[in-house]
């Protein structure tokens, strides 16, 4: 996917997000994130997509030159969700206009996405997520295209998985394949005792996990549970994934 590709996620996906939010209303429960109200998740969304514009917007090449001041005033309650569009406006104004030299400061461990467009797809991304989340509190899920799962998969395995700081080991050794319906796409996950390593292929493994793009996206994200998916071999691998690899908000 390409700058624009990602432009056109974050926009509709924050309209949708911001939709469900209303209907729903703030004090309603987020099954997806236990704890959560959906008054915390728009927060959450609405300072996420403000620290990756100030990242952007300030050129930043180190994740400590981020302005400390980015978030600004809270939102009314009754204006949330208004305040949550406007963050996803300004984000995609700021990518829109970004210097595409740059070498923006980044976050995960895969070095084949460009510094910049690394942000319009982890933005594009976690809101598709969020969106998600949102709709949770309405026992509703509006689809997630093929593409974009595709990518969020991608991203997941070869971005958060092989993290330095990742919990996801194993001793003696295993593997675990992703392998999406419709596509030739594959990755295989080799999990030891040092850091995972994804390859962009199909391996033979102790664990495949297969199904639809949007599914296991959201299975690797503990959105859905593997009853939505098809699970071949050790089972014991994507539970230990999925419980070894957790994101926190800082």
């Amino acid at each position: 996917m390409d700058l624009n590709s990602y432009l056109a996620v974050i926009r509709p996906e924050t309209s949708l997000f911001a939709a469900t939010a209303d209907e729903a209303g703030l004090d309603a429960d987020v099954p997806t994130t236990p704890g959560w109200k959906v008054s915390d998740l728009v927060l959450h969304m609405g300072e996420v997509h403000r620290w990756a514009t100030a990242a952007v917007a300030n050129k930043a090449t180190k994740l400590s030159q981020v302005p400390g001041d980015f978030l600004g005033p809270l939102p009314d309650p009754s204006e949330a969700t208004d305040w949550l569009r406007r963050g996803a406006d300004d984000l995609c104004d700021a990518l829109e206009h970004a210097d595409i030299a740059v070498e923006y400061a980044t976050f995960l461990s895969d070095p084949a996405t460009p510094p910049l467009l690394f942000w319009a797809r982890r933005q594009a991304l976690e809101t598709t997520v969020h969106r998600v989340d949102s709709e949770s509190a309405l026992d509703r899920c509006n689809l997630i295209s093929h593409e974009v799962a595709l990518d969020g998969i991608d991203e997941f395995l070869t971005g958060f998985v092989p993290r330095a700081s990742t919990k996801l080991h194993s001793s003696p050794p295993r593997s675990l394949q992703v392998a999406p319906d419709y596509t030739d796409q594959r990755w295989t996950v080799s999990i030891g005792s040092d850091v995972p390593v994804t390859e962009r292929r199909a391996i033979d493994a102790d664990c495949v996990v297969s199904g639809p793009a949007g599914d296991l996206y959201l299975a690797l994200w503990n959105r859905v549970s593997l009853d939505a998916v098809r699970v071949e071999g050790d089972r014991s691998v994507i539970d230990l994934l999925r419980e070894s690899v957790r994101v926190r908000w800082g």
